[in-house]
């Protein structure tokens, strides 16, 4: 497999990660908040970069039709990415960043509705 050189996170992913963000700050204070989510980042760019089908694939995504989708999952935060890989270009493409308590199922059919209308 090729090494995966970079990570192109989507705009839904940014949106939702600042979204969780502010959620969590409001509890935690901001500089916790930004702590906690750098862990999560660095966990999940530390473990895909060296292992990029290390995360099962996503259930939900499958039942969607989207077979080529994984679900990183860390469980101590109770944070998840989907994501998928591109070996051939060596990137990886974080598209959803969700609670482990949120719907997978609703933020897809979200994301890829978002995606429809961004095609001329």
């Amino acid at each position: 497999m090729t090494a995966i050189m970079k990570f192109e996170y989507t705009q839904t992913f940014r949106d939702q990660l600042y979204d969780h963000f502010h959620y969590v700050a409001r509890h935690i204070g901001q500089a916790a908040a930004l702590a906690l989510l750098d862990s999560f980042i660095t966990g999940f760019e530390s473990r895909i970069k060296n292992y990029p089908a290390s995360a099962p694939l996503c259930e939900e995504a499958a039942d969607l039709g989207l077979t080529t989708y994984h679900d990183y999952l860390d469980p101590k935060l109770q944070l998840r990415a989907i994501y998928r890989v591109s070996a051939a270009k060596g990137v990886v493409y974080p598209l959803l960043f969700l609670s482990t308590k949120q719907s997978i199922r609703q933020a897809l059919i979200r994301y890829c509705l978002r995606q429809d209308t961004r095609r001329p």
